[in-house]
């Protein structure tokens, strides 16, 4: 059952002024990738780490989560930084990737070290 509570006009256009912020802030992140902080590339290091790579040119080094979903068609790459701040650990990176992001080599290469880092992190 829903309960729904009276709210006052104020207090309604409060609740949406903070999603329109929200979602604008979202949007100019990861879907238009304007901000600094947008994550623009991919790379794995000699160290065979998973690092993101932002628009600012800052690399973030990233452990992969067991939740990531990987797939021929879709990609959901949850990860945490490797020094989070108290904020960073509330809010670990998600990204997606679809097949049309890069090409197809290197899209079944990320697929398949996704999958083997998987792998060696469930044997622990």
């Amino acid at each position: 059952m829903v309960f729904l509570v009276p709210l006052s006009q104020v207090m309604r256009v409060v609740i949406l002024t903070i999603a329109l912020i929200a979602t604008l802030h979202f949007c100019l992140l990861n879907a238009l990738l304007l901000r600094t902080q947008s994550i623009v590339a991919l790379k794995i290091n000699s160290k065979n780490q998973l690092q993101l790579v932002c628009k600012n040119g800052e690399q973030l080094e990233v452990t992969v989560q067991k939740n990531t979903v990987v797939t021929p068609y879709l990609t959901v790459l949850n990860c945490q930084l490797q020094e989070p701040t108290f904020l960073q650990r509330l809010y670990p990176k998600h990204i997606v990737i679809l097949p049309d992001a890069m090409n197809a080599e290197d899209y079944r290469q990320l697929r398949v070290w996704l999958r083997w880092a998987k792998l060696s992190d469930s044997k622990f």
